[in-house]
């Protein structure tokens, strides 16, 4: 459950940067558009989403699954995906788990001297 929300809020981190781009584009070119998850893909593998020209052609799993994916709106997609996983690695149970800053044992009371 910890492995879940913890790839949810770094999902959701990816949610703020893609509005920050956004923004940023927004106010550098005057106008607004998102930035579509091909694109943001393309900034870490640009030969894995622009193949080379005369190469194999992309096959039915690209060209029906991973295309319709890839212009997909950034914020939106990873909001809602790190909105889904912090849901899945909720904490379970009415009582909260005991941790590094909120131990269960009682605090002991120092006794005075005087």
């Amino acid at each position: 459950m910890v492995l879940f929300r913890g790839l949810g809020w770094v999902v959701l981190a990816m949610a703020v940067a893609a509005i920050v781009h956004d923004g940023l584009t927004w106010w550098s070119e005057g106008a607004f558009r998102l930035m579509l998850l091909g694109d943001f893909w393309s900034r870490f593998d640009y030969a894995a989403v622009h193949p080379v020209p005369g190469g194999p052609p992309p096959g039915w799993l690209a060209g029906h699954l991973l295309l319709p994916l890839l212009m997909t709106p950034a914020l939106p997609a990873f909001a809602i995906l790190g909105a889904v996983l912090l849901w899945i690695g909720r904490r379970g149970g009415g009582r909260a788990e005991p941790t590094f800053l909120t131990s269960s044992r009682p605090r002991r009371r120092s006794s005075s001297l005087s």
